[in-house]
């Protein structure tokens, strides 16, 4: 009987590679049928050359057998394929909800990306807008302007003056402000400059 068993275990290459290629001639359905029909599959199973001699060792009583071994390995067998065959229906259970993270991860690049780069392209001028308007040139020009400013209101005063339209004192008081201011700005942008 040792000797029978012994060559049960002894599986060559070239039938465990034949049995692969079987599985690699089935289509995608026969192969989802061998792992959905208990029926398909077992008639697969006992199809197979060496499945065929441990079937006719496990029918053999194991008290005739004289020996454990041989329905210990038939049990472990058994709970294997159950393992695996039920490890392969889970597999195939989370096929659908793989294909639902799938669209959802589609949904997300087509939607919430394409919100999130307009926002950030928006956020890149606005800083650009900003730089450029606090740029060390952009503050000298504001500077001038300022500056030319405060004159032109300054020379407006003094026609005023002339024309009668102002006080002197009033003249004085809004003419010393604007000229303060005039002389400041161009000071600050010669520093600038300077600096």
């Amino acid at each position: 009987m040792d000797q029978r068993l012994g060559s049960y275990f002894r599986v060559s290459m070239s039938s465990s590679a034949m049995n692969e290629s079987r599985l690699h001639e089935k289509s995608v359905e026969e192969l989802r049928k061998l792992l959905s029909d208990k029926d398909a599959y077992e008639s697969y199973l006992h199809s197979i050359e060496e499945v065929k001699q441990l079937d006719t060792v496990s029918v053999v009583p194991f008290f005739l057998a004289g020996s454990l071994l041989i329905w210990e390995f038939w049990q472990l067998r058994n709970d294997l394929r159950k393992s695996n065959v039920n490890l392969a229906r889970h597999n195939l259970g989370k096929e659908s909800e793989m294909a639902e993270l799938r669209n959802q991860c589609m949904i997300i690049r087509t939607t919430e990306l394409a919100t999130a780069q307009e926002k950030f392209s928006d956020a890149q001028r606005r800083e650009k807008e900003i730089l450029a308007r606090s740029s060390p040139a952009s503050i000298l020009n504001k500077l001038q302007e300022a500056a030319n400013a405060a004159d032109d209101e300054s020379e407006s005063l003094h026609h005023k003056l002339l024309s009668g339209e102002l006080e002197f004192p009033e003249f004085l008081q809004k003419y010393r402000q604007q000229r303060v201011l005039y002389h400041r700005r161009t000071l600050l942008r010669l520093a600038a400059l300077a600096g």
